[in-house]
C-alpha cells in the first residue's frame, strides 16, 4: 500500500523482536514536530525534553545539521490508543476499564561525533471507562528507531505506571527516552523514522517496574 505522498507502507503489527523486519501500517503524527514557518510554540513533550536536568553528555564536534536532520516521529496506525476491558475478553465500549491515549511527542538529536544521541519525549493520558475506577495502571509503551529500509536500529518497550487519583477520572503521564545512541549514516538519516506507540504484546507476562529491552 502507498501513502498519500507516494511512500511505501506495509500492514503489520508493532512487534520488533530480534532481527525481524518491522511490519508497517499507515501512520500518523501526534504533536511535537513544528511545520516550517509555523509559530514556535513549546509543546508539553518539548518542555519535557528541555526541562531535563541531566541530559546525556555531548562531546565535540557538535554538528548542528544533525539537529535539523533528526528523524521525524510517527505513530503507527492502531498504536495511538490502548484499551483494557472487564472482563478481558470483552470488546464492547460499556466494558472498558480504561483507555490510554498518546497526547504529544517531541524529539531532539545531538551529534556525538560518529554517533548521534536521540532523545524522545512522550506525553499520554489515561481515561477511565464505564467499568473503571481510580487506581494504578500499567501501560506498554514502545519507542523504536528504524532506518530507510524499515530495519529496527533501536527498539525498547517500557512499562509505564500511571495513577488516577481518587475522585478523578483521568491522569496524564510523561515519558522521556534519552538513552538512544545510533551511528550517523551516510545518508544523514534520510528516510529514518522514530516510531512511538502502545505495544501490549511486547511486554513479558511477568514484567515488573523495569523496562523490558528487546
Amino acid at each position: 500500500m502507498r501513502s498519500g505522498d507516494g511512500r511505501r507502507t506495509t500492514a503489520g503489527t508493532f512487534i520488533l523482536a530480534g532481527a525481524a523486519a518491522l511490519a508497517l501500517s499507515a501512520c500518523s503524527t501526534v504533536g511535537g514536530d513544528q511545520q516550517a514557518g509555523a509559530p514556535q510554540q513549546e509543546s508539553v513533550a518539548t518542555k519535557l525534553l528541555l526541562g531535563n536536568a541531566n541530559p546525556p553528555p555531548i562531546t565535540p564536534p557538535v554538528d548542528d545539521a544533525i539537529k535539523r536532520e533528526c528523524p521525524p516521529i510517527e505513530i503507527l496506525d492502531g498504536t495511538a490508543a490502548f484499551r483494557a476491558y472487564d472482563p478481558p475478553s470483552a470488546t464492547d465500549p460499556f466494558s472498558v476499564r480504561y483507555q490510554a491515549n498518546l497526547v504529544d511527542t517531541a524529539r531532539q538529536c545531538s551529534s556525538l561525533g560518529v554517533e548521534a544521541a536521540i532523545r524522545v519525549g512522550v506525553t499520554g493520558r489515561v481515561i477511565l471507562g464505564p467499568k473503571g475506577a481510580p487506581g494504578a495502571f500499567r501501560l506498554p509503551l514502545r519507542v523504536a528507531v528504524v532506518d530507510e529500509a524499515d530495519k529496527p536500529i533501536y527498539s525498547q518497550v517500557h512499562v509505564i505506571d500511571v495513577v488516577v487519583p481518587a475522585g478523578q477520572t483521568q491522569a496524564q503521564f510523561p515519558h522521556l527516552e534519552q538513552d538512544i545512541v545510533v551511528p550517523i549514516p551516510e545518508n544523514r538519516f534520510r528516510g529514518w523514522r522514530i516510531l512511538v506507540g502502545y505495544d501490549p504484546k511486547g511486554v513479558p507476562a511477568a514484567a515488573g517496574r523495569r523496562s523490558a529491552r528487546r
